[in-house]
């Protein structure tokens, strides 16, 4: 039984905020699972049964990841979920969801108790938020692939072609960042397609590339004349150096060097090893 094999989750004390609610594993995957099954009713099109889409053991599994992923927030980076901070997210949520119907079911199924509702919902929230956060820009982490990108950088200033170095038109003029509810579903989309690399030193044909303004803002201030190479830009998700070729009033065409970041669902899976060594 799951209420066997996992301990029951540590309270958090936070000063003036009271005591955090405390759930066993197997009320979790209890209260989890209601959860799921009142959102159930709003997803389109669902002709299956809730049971036969969502069996217990996938919550059981939901439940052994979030655990351990509140262990790894806390171990690696030192955090840990307060009752403030709990407060805080279900205020965010109950000022901007956009799925209001929705939420008040969520409410409704965990009793409208306040205390509930930010323990079983928004706690899971604000760890996978905080986790992905904290690890995106950790320089420990990510150290490797920064080194790359300090090499490649030499590279370019002295006029070399790094390895993998690609060619890019970038749109001078900034789009609006994406909300986080358009880079999830662009990612979900992405996730479901297969995916084409493109070969090293091929010039793109489909037009400028748009940047979001902070990226833009930069690129002005780097880029004047060819030859020009910019710093170290870090992304979420990468570290890219340019070197500017030419520019006209609407795009930048440069040489582009791009290194990804160490693969969050890797790193997360060796934290959870019981012989990875705590930081």
């Amino acid at each position: 039984m799951i209420g066997r094999t996992l301990t029951v989750l540590a309270g958090f004390l936070a000063a003036g905020s009271g005591l955090p609610l405390l759930l066993t594993p197997a009320a979790r995957v209890d209260y989890e699972r209601a959860v799921e099954r009142a959102r159930y009713q709003f997803v389109i099109g669902n002709t299956k049964p809730f049971d036969e889409v969502y069996p217990r053991s996938v919550f059981e599994k939901r439940v052994r990841n979030e655990l351990a992923a509140e262990r790894v927030l806390r171990r690696a980076f030192g955090l840990s979920i307060t009752p403030k901070l709990l407060d805080a997210e279900f205020q965010r949520i109950e000022k901007t969801t956009k799925a209001p119907e929705q939420w008040e079911a969520i409410k409704a199924v965990l009793k409208n108790d306040r205390r509930l509702i930010e323990e079983v919902f928004c706690r899971p929230l604000l760890v996978d938020r905080a986790l992905h956060q904290k690890f995106a820009f950790d320089q420990q982490i990510h150290a490797g692939p920064h080194q790359m990108a300090r090499s490649a950088r030499a590279e370019l200033l002295a006029g070399k072609a790094p390895r993998g170095v690609s060619v890019l038109q970038l749109r001078r003029a900034a789009e609006a960042a994406p909300s986080t509810d358009e880079l999830l579903g662009e990612a979900k989309k992405e996730s479901d397609s297969p995916r084409v690399m493109q070969p090293p030193g091929k010039e793109l044909e489909t037009g400028p590339v748009p940047l979001v303004p902070e990226l833009a803002a930069v690129l002005e201030k780097e880029l004047r004349k060819p030859g020009d190479v910019t710093t170290i830009l870090e992304e979420r998700d990468r570290f890219e150096v340019f070197r500017l070729i030419a520019m006209t009033q609407e795009s930048w065409k440069v040489e582009a060097v791009r290194f990804p970041k160490v693969d969050f669902d890797s790193w997360l899976g060796a934290q959870r090893s019981p012989s990875h060594p705590s930081r």
